[in-house]
């Protein structure tokens, strides 16, 4: 069959509609900047690690094309699902799904001519034993891009909780919504040289920011992925006794500056490495 022969999806098909969305409002930024940046030949060999629901893992497959081999790596399985059904709903062949930690894959060494990770590598446990796997699974030439938010993210947000611990009468509660903050954001010079000791050589690492402005605390708290990502890493780190008056707090203040500048503005920095394997 001809290129152009291929059959047009069925809008009216609920298996169509069903996994038409989506590029997750999150994930679009960093990954659009990842797409830009990686180098594209026929016949790849890539590797998506924590390829999520399919952005960008997908939209690389249809780029290579039939020859590629693609391989979406994630323990989250109920994501994998949602990703197969869209591989069978867009007849995506040359993907291969692994519902496991970056660490368990089994490919062979040196087999991977790029290697991918939208926001995920920086949310693996042990970045240094992710980024090694990584390249002992690249080929000598591999390129790896990844992008990962960085320690400012929402600065505003966290100032203002900081502000209300303070005013509650809780200022050690700064400490542990420091490691909060710390432990899946680190700077850019640590991602460098954390991908510089797994044995790839940094060759861009672009900083950038985009900006989520709420209208309010309660839609700040009531949005879709706040609620998934963060809510619950924010609510811990405040014991449950004290969250009432803490988180209150933190509503009103939220609230008030709103209020002031028309919304809240929170900036989310974050930067796409690109590297190659020595």
């Amino acid at each position: 069959m001809e290129p152009w022969e291929g059959a047009t999806p069925d809008l009216a098909d609920p298996a169509v509609v069903g996994v038409y969305d989506e590029i997750p409002l999150w994930s679009a930024p960093f990954g659009m900047a990842l797409l830009e940046a990686v180098e594209l030949h026929p016949n790849m060999v890539v590797l998506d690690v924590g390829c999520g629901t399919g952005f960008p893992l997908l939209e690389l497959a249809e780029r290579l094309g039939p020859g590629a081999r693609l391989h979406g790596v994630d323990p989250w399985a109920p994501a994998l699902d949602r990703l197969q059904q869209k591989l069978q709903a867009w007849q995506v062949e040359t993907v291969v799904l692994h519902s496991k930690p970056i660490e368990e894959v089994l490919l062979p060494d040196g087999s991977v001519d790029l290697v991918v990770s939208n926001n995920g590598l920086n949310n693996c446990p042990d970045l240094d034993r992710a980024l090694a796997v990584c390249a002992r699974l690249a080929r000598p030439g591999a390129q790896l891009v990844f992008t990962a938010n960085l320690p400012a993210t929402m600065h505003r947000l966290y100032d203002a909780y900081r502000q209300a611990m303070t005013e509650a009468g809780h200022p050690e509660l700064h400490a542990p919504l420091q490691r909060h903050i710390d432990v899946r954001r680190q700077p850019t010079e640590a991602l460098r040289a954390a991908t510089e000791r797994a044995g790839f050589e940094v060759l861009t690492a672009p900083e950038r920011t985009f900006r989520w402005s709420f209208a309010s605390a309660r839609a700040l708290f009531a949005h879709h992925f706040i609620r998934l990502a963060f809510l619950d890493p924010w609510r811990a780190v405040v014991p449950v006794e004290l969250r009432h008056e803490v988180l209150g707090r933190l509503v009103r203040i939220v609230d008030a500056e709103a209020t002031r500048h028309g919304s809240l503005a929170l900036d989310v920095p974050w930067v796409c490495i690109s590297a190659r394997r020595g």
